[in-house]
């Protein structure tokens, strides 16, 4: 349309090796007691449960990982 304002998507952000480890640490600190990793494009975080087991939980953005580990932790919102 001529009259579309819409921005376009943006491509996804690469990530070098040290920046996708200093982003995976910062998660870390964030949302302690959870471990994250990345794998096959894939990013992980495993931590506790409420009863003392364990989980994992599992996105392929790191954002929305966030968002996960914010709700298994009874927080508000996404921090780094």
């Amino acid at each position: 349309m001529a009259n579309d304002t819409a921005p376009a998507p943006m491509p996804p952000v690469e990530f070098t090796p040290q920046r996708r480890a200093d982003l995976m640490r910062a998660i870390s600190r964030a949302y302690s007691p959870y471990r994250v990793w990345w794998t096959a494009d894939v990013y992980y975080a495993t931590g506790p449960t409420r009863e003392g087991g364990s989980h994992t939980l599992h996105d392929v953005n790191a954002g929305d990982l966030c968002k996960q580990l914010a709700r298994a932790l009874g927080r508000e919102g996404v921090e780094l």
